[in-house]
């Protein structure tokens, strides 16, 4: 044991006060979850169940079961953009990924952030997207022209290799037109 001052943070956790916010904070967390996994046809989702999933969503717990029983996902997702250079040059920006083995919490937001921005159901988030893979390439030699949102999917099957990829380009920002 130290000699010194507890640092706030700890004497926050030892007072009452904090231990009862604490509780009561992982307290609404539950209830939350719980209310999101309700039926959607339960009185209780239906009065909460839009609210409970948008605080899920601030606190970035959300969960969703589509990789288990009794129907996991059967589909192989991918996004990159193309960026294609005034000079006529490319480039190609993927979803940052780590190494196989620990890298799963840190990646993982950028899958579910994959899951929503390639949707045809949230377009409003394909020019944002594209505009900030321009701006990677702020320093670049050249000025970027167009961003290519493209997406990729292939079935997977149950034994074998898998199939490649199966690209479709789903929004273009064409920047030598705000230029002109």
């Amino acid at each position: 044991m130290s000699d010194g001052p507890l640092p706030p943070s700890e004497r926050f956790e030892r007072s009452n006060l904090g231990r009862g916010l604490i509780t009561g904070l992982v307290a609404l967390l539950l209830l939350l979850q719980i209310a999101t996994h309700l039926p959607s046809d339960s009185a209780v989702n239906q009065k909460v169940g839009t609210y409970a999933q948008q605080y899920i969503r601030i606190l970035g717990s959300e969960q969703a079961w589509g990789v288990f029983a009794p129907n996991p996902r059967s589909r192989s997702l991918r996004m990159e953009a193309r960026v294609t250079f005034e000079d006529g040059s490319t480039a190609t920006w993927t979803l940052p990924h780590g190494p196989v083995v620990g890298a799963n919490l840190r990646f993982y937001r950028w899958r579910k952030w994959l899951e929503r921005v390639r949707a045809d159901s949230n377009q409003g988030l394909w020019e944002p997207t594209a505009r900030w893979v321009a701006s990677l390439y702020d320093d670049a030699e050249s000025p970027v022209a167009k961003v290519e949102l493209v997406r990729g999917f292939h079935e997977n099957p149950i034994n074998g290799p898998q199939p490649p990829y199966q690209d479709f380009t789903y929004y273009t920002l064409d920047l030598t037109e705000e230029g002109a």
